[in-house]
């Protein structure tokens, strides 16, 4: 590495940095970046000489250290990561993180790698704030991928004049066709209650399918009057995305 700079990084550190081999051309980074827990993390530098860049990387330790405390054993919970990853434009290959710069930008490197890292293992404390972003992206991806075979329809109208009452999803290839709604907070759980009664006052044949992000942050009312409204609700994503195919099949059966 050219000696340059690091004495420059070393500089916009406050002197606070030093770097200590662990093997050839792996260096550990030795600064002040620290976990929640006050632990200093585990990054290191590696010359990539034929493209002239620096790889910042933690050989995999960023992974082991959240798997201590947190799986990432969902589709969700792997989207979450990948998000994390891709917004501090860190790769993965194989659990090893990391990130390629010029040596001119290894202080920013460093900075943004270390973001990412504290994000990740602290995963656990924001995981709901950061679903909830991704509730209805990561609804319309697993409907249109594994459920395509039920035809679903997006942004459905049962009745035509009146567009306010709106389906997210219908499953319409059968007599007694399934609207589906996603459900993140109370106003979608008012606006799903409104549009199923409304639906049962037309005489509409139909069945009605809740997908709850989570319980816990729609009001009890809301929840009471929803549960009142619809036929079926699944609590999570999770758990409709495991018992989805189980539950559209039943429902075809009973048509």
């Amino acid at each position: 590495m050219v000696e340059e700079y690091l004495d420059k990084v070393k500089e916009q550190f406050n002197n606070f940095f030093s770097l200590k081999e662990k093997r050839e051309n792996i260096l550990q980074v030795i600064a002040p970046l620290y976990h929640a827990d006050g632990d200093m993390m585990d990054i290191f530098l590696t010359e990539l000489p034929v493209k002239n860049l620096v790889r910042i990387s933690d050989y995999g330790l960023t992974l082991m250290r959240l798997s201590y405390s947190f799986d990432v054993d969902t589709p969700n919970k792997e989207k979450i990561l990948n998000k994390i990853l891709a917004e501090n434009s860190v790769q993965n290959e194989n659990g090893n993180l990391f990130i390629d710069v010029k040596p001119e930008y290894i202080y920013n490197g460093l900075m943004q790698f270390a973001q990412a890292v504290s994000k990740i293992t602290n995963m656990r404390l924001y995981k709901r704030e950061i679903i909830h972003s991704l509730f209805f992206e990561m609804l319309d991806e697993f409907i249109m991928d594994k459920l395509q075979k039920y035809n679903p329809q997006k942004k459905f109208y049962p009745i035509p004049e009146h567009e306010e009452y709106e389906v997210d999803y219908c499953f319409n290839s059968r007599k007694r066709p399934i609207y589906l709604f996603g459900v993140n907070n109370s106003s979608n759980a008012r606006l799903a209650t409104i549009s199923c009664q409304k639906f049962i006052a037309e005489k509409l044949s139909f069945s009605s399918l809740i997908i709850l992000e989570d319980l816990e942050i729609i009001g009890k009312k809301d929840q009471a009057r929803l549960m009142s409204a619809a036929d079926k609700q699944f609590p999570s994503l999770d758990d409709f995305q495991k018992h989805a195919e189980e539950y559209i099949e039943r429902e075809g059966q009973l048509n």
